[in-house]
């Protein structure tokens, strides 16, 4: 990325929709497509792009040797043929068909491409990516330099040297990633490519290319984060949730719990989680949690954290009325989202026919808005409705971009697509235009064999056209996913990701507007290397990708309903060529993990746990009582040190350490971390113990004296000695000799002590200091006393030992006193 630029663009994280409503007639093959402009897509650029897929490219498949000249950035390619990538011949995916000779067994061998861009602060880039989608071989020349090749022999490349070996299947279409050294210049650039056939007689050729500069993420986690984890060991389910040993988590809500407004019971199959902040709050707010039943249901959480105790109190629980005229019910409350402006979007993932209230609508298979305050659906003015506008279907999900302007989501069965919804006015979701995803070319084995799509609006008008919204897109030519459930905008480039459940895979695009570009397999399909505490695993990704999410440094947080039932992390660097993922947390025996959602500060998350098995056992929460997961539940996890009651750290103060015989000492607790027993053990003194939180001890003997301390949570126990902390004497009468003249302070100290002299004139002065074997640490001589007050200062911090006494040695003239001073920390 540009230098310095990257905190800039994401600050500039536009999301800006320019699209007006329109009116369709009812009979959609007349329908007219609508364009949507520049402004119309996701536009978080932490990518630069310099050359785009399905670019346009100067061409020469004339089947004649041009040589060497013909890379150059000063050749003249005028007269050379243009089109658009994807350019090749014989698998019907190529945009441009190219002329391979009059001989279908001896083909050209070679083919030329030529494309020119232009750039300013070319010295300014870094972290160039070439991406190449090539059948056979290439050799790629950026300003007349070779920079990558791909299945080609070493050495010198000729017109007719052909590629290494026959690429295939699905690796046809896929784009193999080079990171390359910046050689831009300023102004103009050419990347000039060969691409080289494997044999005569092959029956396709194949290439496109894109070259941008990528902002790449690298965790760091040098500081806490609730992405810093080391992986969990691969299992299978067991009877109790496993997750990372630097996490707790806190059960907050469960099946069967009553509603703490009094209105009946949680009914279960706990599924999307949303928290919902007060005023941005982190530690105030709503969560939400669907029920995905029939009919379903939605519950509101009024939540808050407590900073003393470190855990998450409810302080009240209510069903959202789902059952009334208006609305008759809903059924199945599957995924869903939060809006920028503080509502919950519920989705219902089933589309049960009938129409009992006579609105033209059928009931069911809708987006449902809820204002959380209320814990009631969305009136918009008509009474409570459903989001008629973005069209009936069987919802999974859905996400609206930061600026409040367009929503994205999928359908997890029927048609199985993806749709973008831009709102006629930003934050309201009741009016907007639709589109279905539509890639340009077909999927092979599950992955891409294009990066280019089209978004083909959908009509959504009138009531009709609403109910009817799938078969509209399945005639427009819709892609089919196999289950679309869930759709997330990442934070770092803006791009659109969704989950394929049916094909395992997690996808992601870059939304150009009215088209998509980059569109290719994130993660998925495929086995990874887990490197936890125990060792390394190689682990099959699995099905049922479910829910996604992404923290605010990128890590994307995927959930599985199939498969082992994970929860895994996808860091951001991650690439299918350099997989970088962990392994998060293992559910429950019987049941799958859903929702999962973020506080604003990222410190805590929340999610629920659908359907356990009866069976499982009751294991420890991060309120150091057992929980057991046999029914549906919700529940908050954190680091460690977030999240319930932390082992003490003991400290205690003593109001004097220097005291005479028969003296009182009054012990005062300074112990972190919230402690709730004391066991104190007092060497000399009088009681030798004490449970008390802040004891009086009494000295009777002289002589120095050790203290401990031992505080006890639920968390743990922590124990403090200091040695040697009280001095007891017979009496102070060393002292007495220089009583009304010498006095020494602070006592104990952490740094200075100073020593303070009065009412004596012309005497000398010499002070001396000694730790407790005798050994002579620093003195001060050569001075005379002057009758005005004078103080003289010691440095205790330059002594090497801390909670150890010194003895303080004070001489004026033939008087002599000697103090014990406690250096501290």
């Amino acid at each position: 990325m540009k230098k310095n630029s990257f905190l800039g663009l994401v600050a500039l994280s536009v999301f800006s929709v320019g699209v007006q409503a329109k009116n369709f007639n009812d009979n959609c093959r007349e329908l007219p497509q609508k364009e949507l402009n520049e402004n119309s897509s996701v536009v978080l650029s932490s990518v630069e792009t310099f050359i785009n897929t399905g670019s346009l490219w100067s061409y020469n498949d004339t089947g004649v040797d041009l040589g060497s000249s013909w890379k150059d950035a000063n050749y003249d390619a005028s007269a050379w043929a243009t089109g658009n990538a994807i350019l090749g011949y014989g698998d019907g995916v190529e945009t441009t068909a190219l002329n391979y000779g009059p001989d279908a067994n001896n083909k050209y061998p070679t083919y030329y491409f030529r494309h020119e861009f232009q750039v300013t602060n070319a010295a300014s880039y870094e972290d160039l990516v070439l991406n190449i989608m090539q059948d056979d071989g290439v050799v790629v020349y950026l300003n007349g330099t070779e920079v990558s090749r791909l299945n080609m022999p070493t050495g010198a490349v000729t017109y007719n040297t052909y590629a290494t070996s026959t690429v295939g299947g699905s690796s046809e279409g896929e784009y193999t990633a080079i990171n390359l050294v910046n050689n831009l210049q300023e102004g103009n650039n050419v990347i000039a490519v060969e691409l080289h056939q494997a044999t005569a007689s092959s029956s396709d050729l194949r290439f496109d290319l894109y070259l941008v500069e990528e902002f790449v993420s690298n965790f760091d986690c040098s500081n806490p984060h609730i992405g810093c984890f080391s992986s969990i060991v691969p299992t299978a389910q067991q009877s109790h949730m496993i997750i990372p040993q630097e996490h707790r988590f806190q059960m907050i809500f469960k099946q069967g719990d009553a509603y703490m407004d009094g209105s009946g019971n949680v009914p279960g199959n706990n599924d999307f989680t949303g928290y919902v902040p007060i005023n941005g709050s982190s530690e105030l707010g709503y969560v939400s949690v669907n029920h995905e039943n029939n009919p379903g249901g939605v519950s509101i959480l009024d939540v808050n954290f407590n900073d003393q105790t470190l855990l998450w109190e409810v302080s009240n629980t209510r069903p959202v009325d789902l059952y009334n005229t208006a609305l008759v019910t809903t059924v199945r409350n599957c995924s869903g989202g939060v809006t920028p402006w503080g509502t919950v979007v519920t989705a219902e993932e089933s589309t049960n026919g009938g129409d009992v209230n006579n609105d033209g609508y059928e009931d069911v298979g809708w987006l449902v808005e809820i204002d959380p305050v209320t814990a009631e659906v969305m009136d918009y003015g008509n009474g409570q409705e459903k989001l008629w506008a973005m069209g009936r279907m069987k919802h999974e999900n859905v996400v609206v971009s930061d600026d409040s302007t367009t929503a994205y989501y999928g359908e997890d069965g029927g048609t199985d697509c993806v749709y973008k919804y831009v709102m006629d006015t930003p934050g309201d979701l009741t009016a907007g235009t639709l589109y279905v995803l539509v890639l340009d070319a077909p999927l092979v084995n599950n992955d891409p064999t294009s990066t280019t799509a089209q978004w083909v609006q959908v009509p959504n008008t009138t009531t009709a056209e609403r109910n009817n919204v799938t078969t509209a897109a399945a005639a427009l030519g819709g892609t089919n996913f196999n289950g679309v459930e869930d759709c997330e905008i990442s934070p770092l480039d803006g791009k659109i990701y969704f989950t394929a459940k049916g094909k395992s895979r997690t996808y992601r695009f870059t939304d150009n507007g009215s088209t998509v570009a980059n569109f290719e397999t994130f993660v998925g399909g495929m086995s990874y290397e887990i490197s936890s505490t125990q060792g390394s695993y190689t682990e099959p990704w699995g099905g049922g990708n479910d829910n996604l999410t992404f923290d605010d440094k990128g890590n994307l947080w995927v959930l599985q309903d199939g498969g082992n039932n994970y929860i895994w992390v996808v860091r951001p660097d991650h690439t299918q060529t350099t997989p970088n993922v962990e392994l998060f947390a293992s559910m429950p025996a019987g049941s799958e993990p859903t929702g999962l959602t973020f506080t604003p500060d990222f410190k805590y998350g929340f999610f629920s746990i659908q359907h356990p098995s009866g069976s499982n056992v009751a294991q420890q929460d991060a309120t150091f009582n057992d929980v057991t997961f046999n029914a549906s539940a919700t529940v908050v996890f954190a680091l460690n040190e977030n999240l319930g009651a932390q082992t003490p750290v003991s400290d205690f103060i003593a109001d004097e350490v220097l005291v005479e015989e028969g003296d009182a000492v009054t012990f005062t607790d300074l112990t972190s971390n919230n402690p709730t027993t004391w066991e104190w053990t007092f060497e000399g003194g009088t009681p030798a113990t004490s449970t008390d939180e802040n004891p009086m001890v009494t000295y009777d003997t002289e002589g120095i004296y050790s203290v401990t301390l031992k505080t006890t949570n639920v968390a743990g126990n922590n124990e403090v000695i200091k040695t040697d902390y009280i001095v007891v004497e017979d009496e102070l009468s060393a002292v007495s000799n220089l009583k009304d003249i010498v006095s020494i302070y602070p006592n104990p100290t952490q740094g200075n002590v100073y020593v303070g002299i009065k009412d004596v004139s012309g005497q000398d002065i010499e002070i001396q200091v000694f730790d407790l074997l005798g050994r002579k640490v620093t003195e001060i001589n050569g001075m005379q006393t002057t009758g005005s007050k004078q103080e003289l200062r010691l440095n205790f911090s330059e002594f090497s030992s801390s909670d150890q006494l010194y003895i303080v040695e004070v001489k004026i003239g033939n008087k002599t006193a000697r103090y014990k001073v406690l250096k501290s920390n």
